[in-house]
């Protein structure tokens, strides 16, 4: 049997918000931030709202102090996409016994399906990554997170130490937040898993996946990204917030015959962005 393209379209054309959607929202990282979605190509600005109060000794009379402070943090929205041309002709040596059309009009792909999701996990890979490098651009020293004192790059003696001097140099205010985690590279996780065994097992709590996993007393997850180099960033996770787009037809993934180039066509398209809400709540390992 082979697959018809045409059978296909319409497959796509009902199923293509939720595959960009599985591209788009379940990175790692998105499963800790908070995610804004309906934004639109170029700046949007994320609203936020603090309080100062004053507290005096209780009198009569009115004496008014303090005050609400609004301000704002800008996401700026990239809009990316990717698109691959599929010749079906290409494959006829190895497939058309069992997956192409013997017609001599290859309005057919094989494993639609299976190329679908490729492109689901492709994207998810890339997207990991962009904000990754979005979150690590935003909190810096320079830029106002508290220095946790390291200047090498750590080793199998030194991670838990500074792992816990990133959670240590993070702002008091927010240390008692159930969403505190430190972002490291796939070698300080796999370090610092290793470190936590070696020192002592039984304090050792794995999760259920190899992404993250809590730092023994401590409200700290560590969350594996998919990066390199020594530099880790710790904080409240929420406060990362991820813009997306997925409210119209621009965050698409579509599979489609083009007749007039006689190919097959792969297409998807999204928007993405993120900001962190205030800096100087998380910490940072040096400069490194």
């Amino acid at each position: 049997m082979s697959y018809n393209l045409a059978s296909l379209a319409t497959y796509t054309d009902e199923m293509s918000f939720e595959l960009i959607s599985k591209a788009v929202l379940q990175t790692n990282l998105m499963n800790y931030s908070t995610i804004r979605s309906g934004l639109k190509a170029g700046t949007t600005a994320i609203n936020l709202l603090d309080a100062d109060i004053a507290v005096a000794d209780r009198a009569c009379g009115w004496d008014a102090a303090g005050n609400l402070t609004y301000s704002q943090v800008d996401i700026v929205m990239s809009e990316k996409q990717t698109k691959q041309a599929l010749c079906p002709t290409d494959l006829r040596d190895y497939y058309l016994a069992e997956k192409l059309s013997g017609s001599a009009y290859a309005e057919e792909v094989p494993f639609a399906e299976v190329v679908s999701n490729l492109f689901v996990e492709k994207i998810k890979n890339y997207n990991e990554g962009f904000l990754a490098t979005e979150l690590f651009s935003k909190v810096t020293v320079a830029n106002g997170a508290v220095d946790s004192g390291q200047t090498v790059a750590s080793t199998l003696s030194t991670i838990v130490d500074d792992v816990f001097d990133l959670f240590d140099a993070i702002d008091p205010a927010v240390l008692d937040r159930d969403d505190l985690a430190v972002l490291m590279s796939p070698a300080n996780y796999n370090l610092l898993r290793r470190a936590l065994v070696a020192q002592n097992l039984y304090h050792y709590t794995p999760s259920d996946n190899n992404n993250e996993m809590m730092i023994p007393g401590t409200n700290l997850t560590a969350i594996k990204g998919t990066f390199t180099g020594a530099a880790m960033v710790a904080g409240p996770m929420k406060d990362f917030v991820i813009g997306v787009g997925l409210e119209d037809d621009f965050d698409t993934l579509k599979i489609f015959w083009s007749a007039d180039n006689d190919e097959v066509r792969v297409m998807s398209a999204w928007r993405l962005g993120a900001n962190v809400v205030d800096v100087t709540k998380w910490a940072k390992n040096g400069t490194l």
